[in-house]
């Protein structure tokens, strides 16, 4: 289950950590179906479609934004009479808050969930000895028992390639003409918003998959379903230079470069000419940056290992090669003020990127940031429904991260003035592409899928 609803629906992508769990299950012989409240306004479809399909085990995705719909699914869930796993990054965070505050959940499972969900059916179908399941949280005798995470991570190229088939709601996504993948795991950095997420759920290594089998996905995801523009949703897609050659020569070598487009995330300290050449040759056309702040002490307060020289430079060279760009920007973190709100603006006014994405600085629980705002009293909000960065104003009307001096009603004020700014030239921007994209493939579900995504998008036109 992916839970999300369509409120809170920021990317265009399907979830393709449940796509490899669902795949590896079906590969093992058991009857899987994905669904997906991403274009729902409630659990009601869902719930309905549950009942028809009668689970003996149900596994929902949660993250901190999704916790209450996962709650309400457990709840149906266990009126069905199916067992219940929770995953991904809430309950990897906090697996025991997760256990008790859901006392109707039967399950966790911290980090991959590869082989703890096939250990878990082999379990649950046999002895149920799941103190042997790496990563597995559950009760044993009205005591939360969490198990060892697993000594070594799983060999990514062991996965199948996750088959989209599975996602019952395939074809919505498929009228972007555009499919997204994951070729890594894992992330090197210390972003205080952010780890230990990562290091918890994947390891602190960050691992690759072979260009071979990233070539072959692409080929069965082109045959398949047409599609020629594909975003590569890995954190970071250009730290290990050795690894990208490798998959350029191999992307050209299979005839996926002529009349096909890639979208990569990248950071500032990890594009340079060399790489912004091979990305070039690879057919990349939009590339997008994690510049978060135009204050260097914001990055630094935020642990972010980047320099703002970086973000200039590296927006020079994507001017220089002809990249689109597009910025994440954060406000309201650490450290904060009027004045570096000015700062952001300014390298925003600067930079010019083609789209922007602006959240508000919030404290996941568990995360670096959240125990230090816990520690210095910063802690604004409370429910888990304002833990979506993207969102237009918490419930609560304040600042997720309350921080001295600094207002909601500034860091609003900031963000609209950004948006303002931008706006029109974002609009423009996107309907040229929009354009583009008609003439060379003339598909008016594509057309219309974007144009509305794009107009839904308030943290891109405010």
């Amino acid at each position: 289950m992916f839970p999300r609803l369509w409120h809170q629906v920021h990317g265009m992508w399907l979830s393709l950590g449940l796509l490899s769990l669902g795949t590896v299950l079906r590969d093992a012989g058991q009857a899987v179906k994905i669904f997906d409240s991403s274009f729902d306004p409630d659990m009601n479809r869902v719930k309905k479609e549950l009942k028809k399909f009668q689970p003996d085990l149900i596994g929902i995705y949660t993250l901190t934004d999704f916790f209450m719909a996962s709650k309400e699914l457990v709840e149906f869930g266990k009126n069905l009479g199916a067992k219940i796993v929770l995953g991904a990054a809430h309950p990897t965070l906090l697996p025991e808050q997760t256990l008790r505050e859901i006392p109707e959940l039967d399950f966790v499972v911290r980090g991959e969930g590869e082989r703890a969900l096939l250990d878990l059916i082999q379990e649950l179908n046999g002895d149920k000895n799941f103190s042997r399941i790496y990563g597995l949280g559950f009760r044993k005798d009205q005591q939360i028992i969490l198990n060892e995470l697993a000594p070594e991570p799983i060999d990514i190229d062991s996965l199948p390639i996750p088959d989209r088939d599975l996602f019952e709601g395939l074809s919505r996504y498929l009228r972007n003409r555009a499919l997204n993948l994951h070729i890594s795991r894992g992330c090197p950095f210390n972003c205080s918003f952010c780890q230990p997420t990562l290091r918890l759920m994947f390891g602190k290594k960050l691992r690759y998959r072979s260009p071979e089998l990233v070539v072959e996905e692409l080929k069965i995801l082109n045959k398949k379903y047409g599609i020629r523009e594909f975003f590569f949703h890995d954190d970071i897609f250009t730290v290990n230079k050795k690894w990208l050659s490798g998959l350029v020569e191999k992307i050209n070598q299979a005839d996926l470069r002529r009349g096909f487009r890639y979208v990569v995330n990248s950071r500032v300290d990890t594009f340079d000419e060399d790489i912004a050449k091979l990305l070039r040759e690879m057919g990349v056309y939009y590339v997008l940056f994690g510049l978060e702040s135009g204050s260097q002490d914001v990055l630094d307060q935020m642990k972010k290992g980047t320099t703002v020289e970086q973000a200039y430079q590296a927006f020079g060279l994507c001017r220089k090669f002809g990249f689109r760009t597009h910025a994440y920007i954060i406000l309201a973190g650490p450290g904060e003020s009027m004045d570096t709100l000015a700062l952001t603006e300014k390298m925003i006014d600067d930079l010019k990127p083609d789209t922007v994405h602006i959240s508000i600085c919030t404290p996941l629980p568990g995360t670096e940031l959240a125990k230090e705002a816990e520690e210095k009293g910063w802690i604004g909000v409370d429910d888990y429904s304002d833990m979506d960065y993207y969102l237009k104003r918490t419930s609560s009307d304040k600042l997720p991260l309350s921080l001295p001096g600094l207002s909601y009603q500034d860091v609003l004020l900031a963000r609209e003035r950004i948006l303002k700014k931008r706006r029109w030239f974002v609009f423009k921007d996107n309907l040229k592409n929009l354009a583009k994209d008609f003439i060379a493939e003339p598909s008016l579900g594509k057309f219309i899928f974007r144009l509305s995504f794009y107009r839904k998008m308030q943290h891109y036109f405010g």
